[in-house]
């Protein structure tokens, strides 16, 4: 399905998403402190789906010691 612009349906939806994104993230610092806020989520829902679930605040506790 296509809007009248001629691209798929979602992608303008994407696109104004995807700017958004870009204004918050203009250096290089801030997406990689970007990355570090979810990096630690990723990994539990990594574990989880390879069926080693963990919490993240065990997972925290882990990184700690």
């Amino acid at each position: 399905m296509t809007v009248n612009s001629g691209k798929p349906a979602g992608l303008n939806a994407f696109e104004t998403k995807f700017r958004q994104w870009r204004a918050l993230h203009k250096t290089p610092d801030t997406v990689i402190a970007a990355h570090r806020e979810v990096m630690l989520e990723r990994v539990v829902q990594s574990m989880t789906f390879e069926g080693e679930p963990i919490t993240l605040t065990r997972l925290k506790t882990l990184l700690d010691q």
